[in-house]
């Protein structure tokens, strides 16, 4: 082989390695990122959201609503399910509160999960009030550095406006 095919060769051998060795410093990075997903959403959950959900159900409980904090801790069980890490805001309505055993409460939730596929932050809500225009579903999806105690509030404001408001 001549010298010109060596050097081609060696050099197309060479990049070959180079991009193996990017994706693999690429693929670790992505697991060591996916590995510390948990406990970034835990911290998050436990320093910005839960405290920012607190202030709140102090503010609805006052006014008469019975509002709380739920959490839920990943898990998995053994028909397949997995349940992501979580955290939600649920009210009951005033007009509701204090009716205990309702086989179907009227209630608001606002959940912030951990969706661990993208690493990212997923915000929904439920309004069980009829005949009011709120939203069910998806409401955003933020990077954990992006969820701020401002994020939280303005998504729980949209919620109870759009619940609170009536028809519009």
């Amino acid at each position: 082989m001549n010298c010109d095919a060596k050097s081609q060769l060696k050099k197309i051998i060479g990049d070959y390695d180079d991009k193996l060795a990017e994706a693999e410093r690429i693929d670790k990075a992505n697991r060591e990122a996916q590995a510390a997903f948990p406990a970034r959403f835990a911290t998050l959950r436990s320093s910005i959201i839960q405290p920012a959900l607190a202030e709140i159900v102090e503010m609805l409980n006052e006014r008469g609503h019975e509002a709380s904090v739920r959490e839920q801790e990943e898990s998995s069980s053994a028909v397949g399910g997995v349940k992501s890490a979580a955290i939600a805001l649920r009210i009951v309505p005033k007009p509701f509160a204090g009716r205990t055993g309702e086989a179907n409460p009227i209630t608001i939730e606002v959940t912030f999960t951990a969706n661990r596929n993208g690493r990212k932050v997923t915000v929904s809500s439920t309004n069980t009030m009829i005949g009011h225009a709120g939203n069910v579903g998806k409401r955003g999806e933020y990077e954990v550095d992006a969820v701020t105690a401002d994020v939280v509030a303005t998504h729980v404001i949209q919620t109870l406006g759009e619940a609170f408001g009536g028809p519009r």
